[in-house]
């Protein structure tokens, strides 16, 4: 059982309140589908504290009116066998074994391609390919477009402090070790995120707006694959920002929802917390819209990896 802070409680708190409502708003169609990229942990527990509450799946599980159609995907062995015992009685869901940038595309072509569709994708790092993100985008691509529907919705935690720990000070342990062209993986594309990089070494740019450029870089990369309406939160630390989860979604309802979800008053549990009071939570800030405006250099167009 891993042990996780608050933000991490109020994250699942977030998947919660929004599931049902998707679930609700979609109750009329024949099918709905959920999507579990790191399916992970069956039960979490609050760090410092004997406070457990379930994972992602168990979340989505629970989920009335229920989808129809639930993939949970994970690496780990241990997990899979968790999760297994988990969806034991439910015809409904199915786990999947192995590495999610494999399997996910393999999967998606047993799934109803008319069915509205979220996908939670939440790895601990940077093991999200952009080859798995846009085989998500273009499931229902076709379908959508000629019917003017949604295509898959998503929830995604982007590592902002794993892009500056990768891409550190130190440009020969970068380039030894090819850590720009894992970056360029996250990204399925080259050219902006190389040009902020060197920027930050020559001190073009300071820390926090290379920072900042490289989550604006990857919401770019999402509206460049369609989606009409995005929404960050950044999830901050002791130490500064964690990540940030970003939203992608084709319908402006999805993008209330989720702002209603992400600013309505929220129980964070904490080891030196007695009772369970709901806190205010910030309010949504459109931090994405023309950033590149504002930003100190000037960016170069994308070059598709191949």
């Amino acid at each position: 059982m891993r042990a996780w802070k608050s933000h991490s409680y109020e994250k699942l708190s977030i998947l919660t309140d929004y599931l049902e409502v998707f679930a609700k708003a979609s109750s009329s169609a024949a099918n709905r589908v959920y999507l579990d990229a790191f399916a992970g942990e069956t039960l979490n527990r609050i760090a410092g504290t004997d406070r457990t509450f379930p994972g992602s799946a168990e979340t989505a599980l629970e989920v009335k009116p229920p989808f129809t159609h639930v993939r949970l995907f994970e690496l780990a062995r241990k997990r899979v066998g968790e999760l297994s015992e988990l969806v034991a009685d439910r015809p409904n869901a199915r786990v999947v074994h192995g590495d999610c940038n494999v399997t996910i595309p393999a999967a998606l072509t047993s799934l109803p391609m008319k069915a509205p569709t979220f996908a939670f994708l939440d790895p601990d790092g940077m093991e999200l390919d952009w080859a798995t993100v846009r085989a998500l985008a273009d499931h229902k691509r076709a379908y959508a477009e000629e019917f003017d529907k949604s295509k898959v919705e998503m929830w995604i935690l982007f590592s902002t402090s794993g892009m500056v720990r990768m891409l550190g000070k130190n440009r020969e342990a970068v380039g030894e070790n090819r850590l720009l062209d894992k970056a360029a993986r996250l990204y399925g594309a080259s050219g902006p995120l190389e040009r902020v990089w060197e920027a930050k070494l020559a001190g073009e740019i300071t820390g926090g707006e290379a920072q900042k450029a490289y989550l604006f870089l990857y919401m770019d990369r999402l509206a460049d694959l369609g989606y009409q309406h995005l929404l960050v939160r950044p999830i901050h630390g002791s130490r500064g920002e964690l990540y940030a989860m970003v939203f992608a979604s084709d319908h402006p309802a999805g993008a209330n929802i989720m702002q209603w979800a992400q600013e309505r008053d929220r129980v964070r549990p904490r080891a030196d917390t007695l009772f369970d009071v709901p806190e205010p939570r910030p309010a949504y800030e459109d931090l994405h819209t023309g950033w590149r405006n504002e930003f100190p250099i000037e960016l170069p167009t994308w070059t598709e990896l191949a």
